[in-house]
Parts: structure tokens; sequence; C-alpha cells
């Protein structure tokens, strides 16, 4: 009995260390509320605020050199569907470039058990309960800048997939805030299954400059088109590359016909379309590339190594120091 009394005890703590390594692993502590008198310095930032009857979630980098003196530029990371903050931070690897260039990245957090984002015809929970997550993305801009010495002319936000539609979503319905998104496999619009109307951004009111990266193997948003081959809402029915830049182009008053410039053996097409001064598309086709982010490593444990002739974040990152707002 005796023996047995302490096996019990040793069990039970066991279970208690398990279900503390849990708690620590998957984060469900809910981070410390966003105050209007935190004082910022460089480093890494868990924090939360109540929008729309919820409470939301985000990861802020403030880079080196931040003093509160000058101000930065603000970019919005923006994690796939079923991704979080977190995950989206350690996989991009974008901090130590928005160091280099000097930008703060704020990294907000989907809705719903496998967090997505509205972004008009997709994705998942987020979606279906059409959480207004324009709404949401503009009030933690704005209570930033309550923090923040931000430069008003200088956010961006970039995203992967579900979060590189958000981008676009974004940029349409925001475009005066917005001066430049980096949509990696994303679309503008689409279905969100065969029998449903088809959704498509709004035209937006100032010019946005945009840069997107997507892969021509890529079965989750295809490139050119059509029924999502992938796990999140199966039979959801997507715009093309094609037609997604073509609204921009259109959009930002540039020419249709882009200068074209082939490199990495082949693997990579870059198109540049003449636009405005001040504005900027490019497409980048990766050729050989599925759905994942360029230069990065795998976003997940079954999902295909990315693609290394080029870095989608210092593309994206490097394009954003050259577009500021210009209206």
């Amino acid at each position: 009995m005796h023996t047995l009394r302490h096996k019990k005890q040793w069990f039970g703590l066991a279970l208690l260390v398990l279900a503390v390594m849990i708690v620590s692993l998957w984060g469900y502590d809910t981070p410390p509320s966003l105050q209007a008198q935190d004082h910022w310095t460089p480093g890494d930032y868990e924090r939360a605020f109540e929008f729309d009857g919820k409470t939301r979630t985000f990861r802020l980098h403030i880079p080196p050199g931040y003093d509160g003196m000058t101000a930065f530029p603000l970019v919005i990371g923006l994690h796939g569907g079923s991704g979080s903050a977190r995950q989206f931070e350690d996989n991009a690897e974008i901090n130590d470039k928005a160091d280099d260039l000097g930008m703060i990245v704020v990294y907000p957090d989907g809705t719903g058990g496998l967090q997505t984002w509205n972004s008009g015809y997709c994705c998942g929970r987020a979606k279906a309960e059409d959480v207004d997550d324009v709404g949401f993305i503009r009030a933690l801009i704005e209570t930033l800048q309550g923090t923040l010495n931000l430069d008003p002319d200088r956010i961006y936000a970039m995203g992967m997939s579900n979060g590189a539609m958000m981008s676009y979503r974004l940029a349409a319905e925001a475009s005066d805030v917005f001066a430049a998104v980096g949509p990696v496999a994303g679309s503008i619009g689409g279905q969100a299954d065969e029998n449903s109307s088809l959704w498509i951004i709004p035209a937006p009111s100032e010019p946005v400059s945009i840069i997107s990266i997507h892969g021509q193997q890529d079965e989750s948003v295809l490139y050119e088109g059509g029924v999502s081959q992938g796990k999140l809402d199966a039979g959801r029915v997507d715009l093309s590359v094609a037609e997604s830049i073509g609204f921009w182009v259109e959009q930002n008053g540039c020419s249709s016909t882009p200068q074209t410039e082939t490199t990495h053996a082949g693997n990579i097409i870059h198109d540049v379309y003449p636009c405005p001064a001040g504005i900027g598309v490019e497409l980048y086709t990766v050729v050989d590339g599925d759905h994942s982010w360029p230069g990065a490593e795998r976003m997940r444990l079954r999902a295909n190594d990315p693609n290394q002739d080029i870095s989608a974040t210092d593309l994206i990152l490097e394009f954003f120091a050259m577009h500021p707002k210009t209206s």
C-alpha cells in the first residue's frame, strides 16, 4: 500500500508537470493587455486588447535603434490559415531584415480554433462568422499609434495564403492607411465554393503599391485560378494570379505590359509594371514553387521545402522601404 500510494503521488505530480509544460508550449495564457502608458524599448512583446467583443492577441517586434524620438515604419505580418502570430514570426524570419531596415513588425492572431482571417470569401470560422478583421487591423494600428512613434506614410502589410488574401483586402478597404502590401500565395477574390457568389475586393480609394509572390505549382491557391486542392476550405474557388495583378495594375493606373526578367536558370520570373511615379506593381513567379514562403523554413512538418532561389521576406521588405505612401 505504501509503495502504491507513492506511485500514485509521483504519477499525479508527473501529470501536473506535463499539464504545465503543455500550457507553456501552446501559450494558453492570455498576454497582458495593451496599455496606453506602455513605454516601448527594442525587443519582443505579447499583448492583447478588446475589439468587437473579442480579446485579440498579437506579437510585437521593436528593432534596435527605436527610442521613440524618430517615426518608424510599421509592418503587419499576417499568418496563413490555421497558423498563428508566433508560427509566422518564427518561420518567415522577418525580424532580422526588419532590424536592418529599421521597421517595427506586429504579428496579429486570427480567430477560431484553427485561426483564420475573414478575407471576404475565405476562410474558416472567421469567414463563417463574418469577423470584422479589417476593422480589427485598423484598430490595432490606431492603438499602436497611441503608444509608438509610427510614420503614417509607411504602414504596410504582408501575409501568407489566407494572410495574403487578407493583405489584398486591407489594401483595397484601408487604402487610406496602407502604402504597400506583399501577398505570398494569395488572391483578390473568388467563391467560398462553386455554388457561392463571386466575391472580389472593392476598388481602393487611393493607390497602393503591390509586390506579389506566387508559385506556379501551388495546389492550395492555384496560379491559374480554380478549385483549391488544399485542406482548408476545400472546394473554394480562387481567382488567378493574372486577375489579381491585373486588378492592381488597372487600379493604380499602370501599364498592362510588364518589363520581364527571368533569373535563376529560368525558375524565377520577375514582372515589373510601369506605373505612375511612386507607385509599384511587381510579380515574382516561382516556376517550381508550391504553397510556401520562398527563402523560409517549412511552415508545417508535412509541408514541402520552400524554394530557396529568392527570399520573399527580403524582397517584400526592400520593396516596402522604396514605396512610402504617395497621397
